[in-house]
């Protein structure tokens, strides 16, 4: 077992996950863990890049499904690289590169509700202020209306600790991450093809 967890490349861990799935079946982590034989984090992490590419949602809690593409892609047999590009649908252009807003936006749609530190440990590959980074922009998708602000705080581990703010995503519009457009105050998505203003909750 741990030779088959630790033997895959990246290519074929994202092939692997995607030609396991199946047509209108909803599989959760526990499943595919058992499965394939994977950890969770190598599923976890197929997954992120699989709806990245606009391959796999969410269907619930937990639970991810192939997509259009997905179906299509497994039916041609699509053999799969470690690099962020996919599949053209002809729906957008995939500007997409793998950066930790990239990643954070995958994990934000992976996710019920998230804290800005449980998105730090999803999306951070040793990248520099990813803290602040992605504190900036959840702040920026919450203007844009994009994630909202959820009233009841996750509680801190110290006694003096007023919680963690738990976020939501909303607007969750594609697979390919909202750019902030300080200059503009603007939010460009290019899963719209559109700029979002950042003052529609102020």
């Amino acid at each position: 077992m741990s030779d088959e967890r630790t033997a895959h490349a990246p290519g074929a861990l994202l092939t692997k996950v995607l030609h396991h799935l199946r047509d209108g079946v909803c599989l959760t982590i526990d499943t595919l863990e058992e499965d394939l034989g994977l950890t969770r984090r190598q599923i976890s992490d197929s997954m992120s890049k699989l709806i990245m590419r606009g391959l796999v949602e969410r269907a619930e809690v937990g639970c991810y499904q192939l997509t259009d593409d997905g179906i299509k892609a497994r039916s041609e047999g699509l053999v799969l690289t470690s690099g962020p590009t996919g599949p053209h649908t002809g729906r957008i252009s995939k500007p997409w590169r793998d950066t930790l807003r990239q990643r954070a936006w995958a994990a934000m749609r992976m996710s019920a509700s998230f804290t800005l530190g449980d998105l730090v440990v999803a999306a951070s590959r040793d990248d520099r202020d990813a803290t602040s980074n992605a504190g900036r922009y959840v702040r920026a998708l919450v203007l844009a209306g994009y994630v909202i602000e959820m009233p009841v705080r996750q509680k801190g581990t110290r006694m003096t600790s007023n919680g963690f703010k738990r976020y939501r995503l909303v607007r969750n519009t594609g697979p390919v991450a909202p750019v902030y457009r300080p200059g503009k105050h603007t939010i460009y998505d290019y899963n719209l093809r559109e700029d979002v203003s950042c003052d529609k909750n102020n």
